[in-house]
Protein backbone atom coordinates (compact mmCIF):
# COMPACT_ATOMS: atom_id res chain seq x y z
CA UNK A 1 0.00 0.00 0.00
CA UNK A 2 1.33 3.26 -0.67
CA UNK A 3 2.73 5.74 2.00
CA UNK A 4 0.25 8.00 2.99
CA UNK A 5 -2.69 6.50 1.16
CA UNK A 6 -4.47 5.78 4.77
CA UNK A 7 -4.53 9.48 5.95
CA UNK A 8 -5.78 10.64 2.67
CA UNK A 9 -8.26 8.51 2.39
CA UNK A 10 -9.77 9.43 6.03
CA UNK A 11 -9.44 13.13 5.06
CA UNK A 12 -11.45 12.40 1.58
CA UNK A 13 -13.53 10.18 3.97
CA UNK A 14 -14.28 12.62 6.34
CA UNK A 15 -15.06 15.24 3.80
CA UNK A 16 -17.33 12.80 1.80
CA UNK A 17 -19.32 12.11 5.29
CA UNK A 18 -19.31 15.55 7.43
CA UNK A 19 -21.28 15.75 10.81
CA UNK A 20 -23.40 18.53 11.43
CA UNK A 21 -21.48 19.63 14.42
CA UNK A 22 -17.36 19.09 15.23
CA UNK A 23 -14.60 21.02 16.38
CA UNK A 24 -10.66 19.95 16.73
CA UNK A 25 -9.26 19.65 20.16
CA UNK A 26 -5.92 18.99 20.72
CA UNK A 27 -5.07 16.61 17.71
CA UNK A 28 -8.33 14.91 17.96
CA UNK A 29 -11.44 15.60 15.89
CA UNK A 30 -15.05 15.98 17.77
CA UNK A 31 -17.78 14.86 15.53
CA UNK A 32 -21.55 15.06 16.74
CA UNK A 33 -24.86 14.75 14.37
CA UNK A 34 -27.02 12.43 16.26
CA UNK A 35 -28.88 9.42 14.26
CA UNK A 36 -27.30 5.77 13.92
CA UNK A 37 -24.29 6.72 11.58
CA UNK A 38 -21.24 5.84 14.30
CA UNK A 39 -19.10 7.81 11.97
CA UNK A 40 -20.29 11.23 12.51
CA UNK A 41 -21.05 10.74 16.27
CA UNK A 42 -17.77 10.07 17.22
CA UNK A 43 -14.01 11.67 18.05
CA UNK A 44 -11.98 10.54 15.07
CA UNK A 45 -7.74 11.40 15.35
CA UNK A 46 -6.00 13.85 13.02
CA UNK A 47 -2.86 14.71 14.71
CA UNK A 48 -0.74 14.37 17.48
CA UNK A 49 -1.48 15.41 21.20
CA UNK A 50 0.19 17.20 23.78
CA UNK A 51 -2.06 17.27 26.63
CA UNK A 52 -3.25 13.79 28.57
CA UNK A 53 -6.09 11.11 28.38
CA UNK A 54 -6.86 12.10 31.75
CA UNK A 55 -7.55 15.76 30.94
CA UNK A 56 -9.00 14.92 27.31
CA UNK A 57 -11.40 11.81 27.97
CA UNK A 58 -13.38 14.09 30.44
CA UNK A 59 -13.65 16.91 28.34
CA UNK A 60 -14.60 15.10 25.76
CA UNK A 61 -17.46 12.71 27.66
CA UNK A 62 -18.91 16.06 28.74
CA UNK A 63 -18.96 17.46 25.11
CA UNK A 64 -20.45 14.34 24.00
CA UNK A 65 -22.98 14.67 27.16
CA UNK A 66 -24.37 18.16 26.25
CA UNK A 67 -25.02 16.56 22.77
CA UNK A 68 -27.30 13.48 24.32
CA UNK A 69 -24.33 10.87 22.53
CA UNK A 70 -22.25 8.72 24.32
CA UNK A 71 -18.60 9.17 23.76
CA UNK A 72 -17.56 7.18 21.10
CA UNK A 73 -13.69 6.79 19.66
CA UNK A 74 -13.08 5.85 15.61
CA UNK A 75 -9.69 4.39 15.82
CA UNK A 76 -8.11 3.85 12.17
CA UNK A 77 -5.31 1.23 12.76
CA UNK A 78 -2.47 2.89 11.01
CA UNK A 79 -3.01 5.97 12.73
CA UNK A 80 -3.76 5.03 16.00
CA UNK A 81 -0.83 4.58 18.65
CA UNK A 82 -0.92 1.05 20.34
CA UNK A 83 -0.47 3.14 23.73
CA UNK A 84 -3.56 5.18 23.10
CA UNK A 85 -5.72 1.63 22.46
CA UNK A 86 -4.49 0.42 25.56
CA UNK A 87 -4.89 3.34 27.78
CA UNK A 88 -8.34 3.49 26.55
CA UNK A 89 -9.10 0.01 27.33
CA UNK A 90 -7.83 0.51 30.35
CA UNK A 91 -10.52 2.96 30.78
CA UNK A 92 -13.51 0.83 29.99
CA UNK A 93 -13.77 1.51 26.62
CA UNK A 94 -14.27 -1.61 24.41
CA UNK A 95 -14.20 -2.39 20.64
CA UNK A 96 -16.52 -3.02 18.76
CA UNK A 97 -17.45 -3.01 15.09
CA UNK A 98 -14.22 -3.56 13.24
CA UNK A 99 -14.75 -1.79 9.61
CA UNK A 100 -12.81 -2.79 6.76
CA UNK A 101 -11.82 0.29 4.40
CA UNK A 102 -11.22 -1.27 0.72
CA UNK A 103 -9.85 0.31 -2.17
CA UNK A 104 -9.22 -0.47 -5.94
CA UNK A 105 -8.42 1.43 -9.21
CA UNK A 106 -11.39 2.81 -10.49
CA UNK A 107 -12.60 1.09 -13.72
CA UNK A 108 -15.22 1.83 -16.96
CA UNK A 109 -17.02 -0.90 -17.13
CA UNK A 110 -20.02 0.16 -19.30
CA UNK A 111 -21.27 -3.43 -20.04
CA UNK A 112 -22.48 -3.17 -16.64
CA UNK A 113 -24.46 -0.22 -16.67
CA UNK A 114 -26.08 -1.06 -20.48
CA UNK A 115 -29.91 -0.98 -21.09
CA UNK A 116 -30.51 -0.43 -17.06
CA UNK A 117 -32.66 3.06 -16.28
CA UNK A 118 -29.80 4.86 -13.97
CA UNK A 119 -30.62 8.04 -13.15
CA UNK A 120 -28.58 11.10 -11.46
CA UNK A 121 -31.04 12.66 -9.23
CA UNK A 122 -31.23 15.24 -6.32
CA UNK A 123 -30.98 14.77 -3.01
CA UNK A 124 -34.59 14.33 -1.81
CA UNK A 125 -35.36 12.30 -5.07
CA UNK A 126 -32.14 10.22 -3.69
CA UNK A 127 -33.38 10.04 0.39
CA UNK A 128 -37.33 9.52 -1.35
CA UNK A 129 -35.97 6.46 -2.94
CA UNK A 130 -33.65 4.95 -0.30
CA UNK A 131 -36.58 5.09 2.58
CA UNK A 132 -39.03 3.89 0.20
CA UNK A 133 -36.53 0.84 -0.69
CA UNK A 134 -35.97 0.47 2.91
CA UNK A 135 -39.67 0.63 4.33
CA UNK A 136 -38.74 3.28 6.37
CA UNK A 137 -40.63 7.12 6.69
CA UNK A 138 -38.71 9.85 4.82
CA UNK A 139 -38.34 11.54 8.25
CA UNK A 140 -36.37 8.95 9.98
CA UNK A 141 -33.47 9.87 7.44
CA UNK A 142 -33.17 13.31 8.50
CA UNK A 143 -30.09 12.90 9.65
CA UNK A 144 -29.06 11.36 6.33
CA UNK A 145 -30.34 14.58 4.75
CA UNK A 146 -28.20 16.90 7.26
CA UNK A 147 -25.07 15.03 5.81
CA UNK A 148 -25.99 15.32 2.15
CA UNK A 149 -26.53 19.43 2.83
CA UNK A 150 -22.94 19.59 4.12
CA UNK A 151 -20.94 17.95 1.86
CA UNK A 152 -18.17 20.17 0.03
CA UNK A 153 -16.60 18.07 -2.86
CA UNK A 154 -18.54 17.01 -5.92
CA UNK A 155 -20.74 13.90 -5.33
CA UNK A 156 -23.54 12.19 -7.35
CA UNK A 157 -26.11 10.87 -6.57
CA UNK A 158 -27.60 7.96 -8.60
CA UNK A 159 -30.78 5.19 -8.53
CA UNK A 160 -31.65 2.61 -10.87
CA UNK A 161 -35.05 2.03 -11.36
CA UNK A 162 -37.01 -0.87 -12.36
CA UNK A 163 -40.26 -1.08 -14.02
CA UNK A 164 -40.37 2.70 -12.75
CA UNK A 165 -39.57 1.88 -9.29
CA UNK A 166 -36.43 2.52 -7.24
CA UNK A 167 -34.38 -0.62 -7.09
CA UNK A 168 -30.94 0.21 -5.75
CA UNK A 169 -28.83 3.52 -5.45
CA UNK A 170 -25.67 4.71 -4.63
CA UNK A 171 -23.33 7.65 -3.62
CA UNK A 172 -19.97 8.98 -5.16
CA UNK A 173 -17.74 12.00 -3.96
CA UNK A 174 -14.68 13.07 -5.19
CA UNK A 175 -11.66 14.70 -3.75
CA UNK A 176 -8.82 15.32 -5.64
CA UNK A 177 -7.47 11.30 -7.12
CA UNK A 178 -9.89 9.73 -4.65
CA UNK A 179 -13.34 8.32 -5.32
CA UNK A 180 -15.80 7.23 -2.27
CA UNK A 181 -18.65 5.16 -2.37
CA UNK A 182 -20.97 5.26 -0.16
CA UNK A 183 -24.80 4.57 0.48
CA UNK A 184 -24.95 1.85 -1.49
CA UNK A 185 -28.24 -0.30 -1.15
CA UNK A 186 -30.28 -2.81 -3.11
CA UNK A 187 -33.98 -3.11 -2.20
CA UNK A 188 -34.05 -6.77 -0.43
CA UNK A 189 -36.69 -7.90 -3.22
CA UNK A 190 -34.79 -7.33 -6.14
CA UNK A 191 -31.09 -8.40 -4.75
CA UNK A 192 -28.62 -10.48 -6.70
CA UNK A 193 -29.39 -9.04 -10.09
CA UNK A 194 -26.10 -6.87 -10.10
CA UNK A 195 -28.00 -4.05 -9.36
CA UNK A 196 -25.24 -2.84 -6.55
CA UNK A 197 -22.40 -3.53 -9.37
CA UNK A 198 -23.97 -1.25 -12.13
CA UNK A 199 -24.49 1.65 -9.39
CA UNK A 200 -20.71 1.73 -8.19
CA UNK A 201 -20.03 1.30 -12.50
CA UNK A 202 -21.71 4.30 -13.43
CA UNK A 203 -20.63 6.55 -10.09
CA UNK A 204 -16.77 5.04 -11.31
CA UNK A 205 -17.48 6.36 -15.10
CA UNK A 206 -18.64 9.81 -13.49
CA UNK A 207 -15.91 9.82 -11.14
CA UNK A 208 -13.30 8.73 -13.69
CA UNK A 209 -14.78 11.74 -16.10
CA UNK A 210 -13.82 14.02 -13.02
CA UNK A 211 -9.92 13.23 -12.88
CA UNK A 212 -10.18 10.36 -10.26
CA UNK A 213 -8.13 7.05 -10.27
CA UNK A 214 -8.52 5.07 -6.63
CA UNK A 215 -11.71 4.27 -5.69
CA UNK A 216 -12.49 3.27 -1.71
CA UNK A 217 -15.46 2.00 0.24
CA UNK A 218 -15.97 1.03 4.10
CA UNK A 219 -17.64 -2.55 4.85
CA UNK A 220 -18.44 -3.41 8.05
CA UNK A 221 -16.46 -6.76 9.18
CA UNK A 222 -18.80 -8.85 9.64
CA UNK A 223 -21.14 -7.84 6.48
CA UNK A 224 -19.66 -11.12 4.98
CA UNK A 225 -21.88 -10.63 1.53
CA UNK A 226 -20.77 -6.89 0.65
CA UNK A 227 -17.20 -7.79 1.49
CA UNK A 228 -17.29 -11.10 -1.17
CA UNK A 229 -19.34 -8.71 -3.70
CA UNK A 230 -16.56 -5.84 -3.61
CA UNK A 231 -13.67 -8.52 -3.49
CA UNK A 232 -15.46 -10.16 -7.14
CA UNK A 233 -15.05 -6.49 -8.21
CA UNK A 234 -11.33 -6.12 -7.36
CA UNK A 235 -11.32 -4.04 -4.50
CA UNK A 236 -8.49 -5.10 -2.06
CA UNK A 237 -8.57 -4.57 2.06
CA UNK A 238 -6.26 -1.92 2.70
CA UNK A 239 -6.75 -0.86 6.42
CA UNK A 240 -9.34 -1.60 9.13
CA UNK A 241 -10.08 0.78 12.34
CA UNK A 242 -12.89 -0.03 14.98
CA UNK A 243 -14.70 1.87 17.19
CA UNK A 244 -14.67 2.03 21.40
CA UNK A 245 -17.30 3.20 23.82
CA UNK A 246 -17.99 1.68 27.42
CA UNK A 247 -20.86 -0.50 27.46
Amino acid sequence: MEAGLPYRIEEAALNAWPAVKQMDYDGWLLRMTGGPSKRVNSVNLRGSSRLTLAEKVPYCKAAYQREGLPLIFRLPEPLTPPALSLALEDLGYRTFDPTWVLGRAVDSEPDLTRDLDLRQVSSLDFLEARAWMMGVPLASLGYHAAILSLILPEKSLVCLFEDGWPAACGMGVVQGELLGYFSIYTRPSVRRRGYARAVMAALSQWGLDLGAAYGYLQVEGDNEPALAMYAALGFERLFSYSYRKKF
